[in-house]
């Protein structure tokens, strides 16, 4: 089993009015702190897909070994954009994978210890598609087998993998994950993740 990981970190981050994924984060930023929850899983490829604050990604990020970063010139067209350019990118490397983690970049309780669990519940299951579920809800991150590689590349627009996993709901093992309801949207999000991450280190 070999793994790659697809950051989807493309969108313009409206509602909050700044590069949301590079909110500071400890002694980082969110996405830095992401990018070292998913090395700790070592994957043979971890890729960051941006748009609209490339540069700013960039600047953050190119010091960083076993990173590729690929620009979506077509993100203002939806995510299924962002994950076609990351597929067609991993899947033209030299190493192949046989399972594709797709992760977004403002779920910020999201570690490396929920993402081995879904890798060994994928071997236990067999299942081609695993998914976490908060709040009745089937989402990110998710872990596709390679047999769903070709159906994401055939998204369009706004849509995002889970239209793959409720098509093709028989071949879903979820993990629960309670914190992926929390994502970081408006700057009352962000004030709140902040309140809650400051109480759980006091525990």
């Amino acid at each position: 089993m070999s793994t790659g990981v697809i950051i989807l970190a493309a969108g313009a981050a409206t509602r909050i009015g700044r590069a949301k994924m590079l909110l500071p984060y400890q002694s980082t930023n969110l996405l830095l702190h992401l990018v070292q929850e998913v090395k700790q899983i070592q994957p043979q490829h971890l890729l960051i897909v941006t748009g609209f604050y490339h540069q700013l990604i960039l600047e953050q990020m190119n010091w960083q070994k076993d990173v590729d970063i690929v620009y979506n010139e077509n993100w203002q067209k939806g995510m299924a954009t962002s994950i076609q350019k990351g597929i067609e990118y991993v899947m033209q490397k030299p190493l192949p994978v046989t399972h594709l983690f797709l992760l977004v970049s403002d779920q910020p309780f999201l570690n490396s210890t929920l993402l081995q669990n879904m890798l060994t519940l994928q071997q236990h299951t067999q299942k081609g598609i695993v998914a976490a579920e908060y709040d009745g809800i089937i989402g990110t991150p998710v872990l596709f087998a390679e047999q769903y590689f070709a159906k994401l590349l055939e998204l369009k627009g706004d849509v995002g993998a889970r239209k793959i996993v409720h098509q093709y709901r028989k071949d879903v093992a979820t993990i629960a994950f309670p914190l992926g309801k929390f994502d970081i949207d408006t700057p009352e999000d962000y004030e709140k993740f902040c309140l809650l991450n400051n109480e759980s280190n006091a525990k």
